[in-house]
This record gives structure tokens, sequence and C-alpha cells, in this order.
């Protein structure tokens, strides 16, 4: 049988105390709302049905690796609304199922989804929901059963008797419901209540007027249903997430020195016998080979490190390759698009963008290296800059290999320099430099003696 999604994302989050739409609000590195697209994706819906409303189009790029489709919902009047919205980006002919959650429900997992899924076709389910037991389930609905066991309806906290108010199984809030039950039950909605809202909690007391099976599924783990409605929640539910992904990463043979300041992307991938320092970001789909050491206080982005690379404190890189055995650090900064071959070395206050490296090369000290490519067992000497910016567009910067290009060096791009030249300290490059030259560019020293006793005396210091 056919199953369909429509992920609920319409709501502004008002607890929140933010501009930002809350499913905007990131997790483990991401848009929350990216991580309850994924489990709902496991299950292959067809189509996915996003519902947006406060800043629909921030959402929609958020969501736009999904490709899923998007209904809005202008005014925001209930999640009985929301879902009617979404129906209507469903095809008229579809009869499977139509699973519905929320994007601000981010620790659902793909095997509780499916879980869900297999019991209500199992159970023959013409409309099922999760619900789960709380010691106390606060403002949540409450699932009213009859003398049977049954589901009779749900009722909203605000709606609900002081008798109603002790029961303890509650709504999650995740439905699966046959498609031509879920057109007929939302069209039947009125916003008869507190909150004089269409809600969709309704249809399950719509259904069982016709007749039709209802089930609760009661889930094992409640803290998967964890919505986030406040700072406080999504930085706890963050907590949750980095102790998880440091749990699992030491388990495989990673040390972290100090696991409450690691915050380590899911997706990222470490392998064993790697160390990891004190206030260590690494985001995205990091790729640390064996054995790397990283000191502290450093933050990766999309970083491939190759084995047994050594990144000393202050580093930082992003969307870069650093080949096995190098050096990186302490305090500097790789950009966007740096490739090092390996056994390289970039050392203290060195800038490199856009800067393929070869094998052995180093530069070790206060250079800026951007928009340049460099062969293989070159030294860049101290203060050597690449001048690729002419004040509209970047140039590019070639030097062979076995190059030393010494201190205070300027290469004003777009330039090449060969393979086997030593460059002289303080040279200022506007030309190419064929193989095997030495090349410079000084001015005549001068000297003045007693030029010092001179100026002293005409400051009042004789």
């Amino acid at each position: 049988m056919s199953v369909a999604a429509i992920i609920l994302a319409a709501g502004k989050g008002t607890r929140m105390r933010s501009k930002r739409a809350k499913v905007l609000h990131e997790l483990g590195g991401e848009p929350m709302i990216a991580r309850a697209i994924a489990a709902v994706a496991a299950l292959e819906p067809e189509p996915i049905v996003i519902v947006v409303g406060h800043q629909a189009g921030e959402v929609e790029a958020a969501a736009s690796f999904s490709k899923a489709r998007f209904a809005l919902q202008e005014p925001q009047r209930g999640t009985g609304d929301a879902a009617r919205c979404g129906l209507g980006q469903i095809p008229a002919g579809f009869a499977g199922d139509v699973l519905i959650a929320y994007g601000d429900m981010p620790a659902i997992t793909p095997a509780t989804l499916r879980a869900f899924l297999d019991a209500h076709r199992k159970r023959g389910a013409k409309l099922s929901f999760i619900s789960i037991m709380l010691d106390d389930p606060g403002a949540y609905g409450r699932v009213i059963r009859d003398g049977g066991g049954r589901v009779e309806k749900i009722v909203e906290f605000r709606d609900a008797t002081p008798a109603e108010r002790a029961i303890k199984e509650i709504n999650t809030g995740f439905y699966l419901v046959d498609a031509a039950i879920l057109r007929s039950a939302l069209a039947e909605l009125k916003p008869g209540n507190a909150q004089d809202e269409y809600y969709l909690t309704d249809i399950v007391a719509i259904a069982r007027a016709r007749n039709a099976k209802v089930e609760a599924w009661v889930a094992a783990d409640p803290a998967q249903f964890a919505g986030i409605n406040s700072r406080e929640e999504l930085a706890n539910m963050e907590a949750e997430i980095r102790a998880a992904v440091n749990r699992r990463l030491m388990q495989s043979g990673v040390t972290i020195v100090d696991p409450s300041t690691a915050y380590i992307s899911e997706r990222a991938e470490i392998a064993p016998d790697c160390v990891i320092g004190p206030n260590v970001q690494i985001i995205g789909a990091c790729k640390l080979g064996e054995g790397v050491r990283i000191d502290g206080t450093a933050w990766l982005s999309n970083v491939i490190v190759g084995p047994r690379c050594h990144l000393k404190l202050g580093v930082r890189a992003e969307d870069c390759v650093i080949g096995e055995e190098s050096e990186i650090g302490p305090f500097a900064n790789l950009r966007a698009g740096t490739e090092l071959a390996g056994h390289n070395r970039i050392g203290n206050f060195v800038e490199t963008k856009k800067a393929r490296l070869g094998r052995g090369t180093k530069a070790s000290h206060l250079s800026y290296l951007g928009d340049a490519t460099i062969g293989a067992d070159t030294n860049v000497g101290c203060g050597v800059i690449t001048v690729n910016y002419d004040g509209y567009d970047k140039h590019q910067t070639v030097i062979g290999d076995r190059c030393m290009v010494g201190c205070d060096t300027q290469l004003v791009a777009p330039v090449k320099v060969g393979s086997d030249v030593f460059v002289a300290s303080g040279t200022t490059i506007v030309r190419d430099v064929s193989d095997g030259s030495l090349v410079m560019s000084h001015h005549p020293q001068r000297e003045r003696a007693g030029w010092m006793a001179a100026w002293r005396k005409r400051h009042g210091q004789g």
C-alpha cells in the first residue's frame, strides 16, 4: 500500500521569542525541520507535503533538499486547518494512508515511524495515532477510551474536564489515516473550541462516529516526541544529541578529552585513535582519518583530514582537504577550496583560500596564499603574500616545485614562478619567472653615519 506524508511546519513558535520560524532553529548543525523530514522520508512516502506559513520562503529553502511539495497555510487556524491545506497538495486519486507529522518534533526516528506504520496496517485500522504514557502529562491532549479500552476521542487540555485531565495517556499528534477518511473528516471540522481553531484531534471522534477502526499505538520511548517550544528545550535537545554522538565515537575508539566541550556533527566520520581536545567544533560532513590529533579550540566544517595529521591550537578550516601527516597551526585559517596534498606544514597565522599545495610544501609563518597553486617541496617564507585581488577580479598565482620563496615576498597575480626558483627576501614579483632562476627586486641600501645622534639632539635628548 502507498503512503503520503504531511509535515506541519507553519507555526511561528512565539515561545521561542524569535523572529525566525521555529523549525528553522538549528539542532546538530541543521534546521530542526531537516531532521523531521529525514525521519519521514525513510518511509519513502510519495508525495511529502510540507505545510508552511510563517517565513514560508525561508522554510521552503531549508527543506529544498527533500523535493517536497509545499502548501501555504495563511492565516494559521490550527492543526486541522494545516492538515487540510497539506491534503490539497496530495492528488485527489490517492488512495493509500497519509502520515501526519511535525516539523518541530526532531527527535522522532525512522524506526519508530516504520513500527507505527506496520502496526497500523497489521491491525487493519483506518485511523491510527501515536500515544505515550506520561506521569506528568501537562497540557497535552488526553486520549479518552471507553470501558472496553477502545479509543473514543482526544480531548485538548483546555477543553478537558478535571477527570479527563487526570488521564496519563496523551496524544503525540502523529497520525496515519486512510486518505478517504481524512478528506471527509477534515471537511467536517468546526472551530467550536476554546481556541476558535480547527483541531486535528477531532478527526478521531469523527472517524469513530462513522464506525471506522481507530487505534492508538502506544510508543515505548516518550522522549522521541518531545517538541521544541523554547530556547531551553532547544538547548536541552542539542545537549542530548551531542552527548549521544560523543558516546558513539568514544565507543568506536576515539579519544575525546573533554566531552562537555566537544561539539561534533552526527554526519562526521572519525576514525579510531583520533584524539579530540577541548573546545572543538566539528561541523557538517567532516571526515578524519586514523590517528588525527586536534589539540583544542578548533573549528572544522566539511573538512577531510588525512591520517596522522596534527591540528594545533586555534585551527579554523572549512570546505577543504588536508592530506595525510600534515601539521596545521597554531592559529591557522584554511578557507574554502584549500587542498593540501600531504606532509604539509601550515603554521601560525597563515591563511589559505582556494590554494592547492603539493606534497611536502610548507608555509610556516604569517602568510596569505589565495587563489594559488604551489608545487611539491616548496618553502614559503614568513610574510609571503599572493596579491590576488585587483579591486574587481581575483587572479591566479602559480609556483612550481622545490622553490624557496623568501620572507616578505609579494607575488602580484596573475603570475607564474617556475620550478627550482629561489626568490630573495623582500622581492615583489610582477612578471613570470623561469625555471631555476634567482629573482630579486632589492633597492640599494643606504647609510648615514651619525644620523641618530643628530636626531636625538634635535629632539632635546642629546
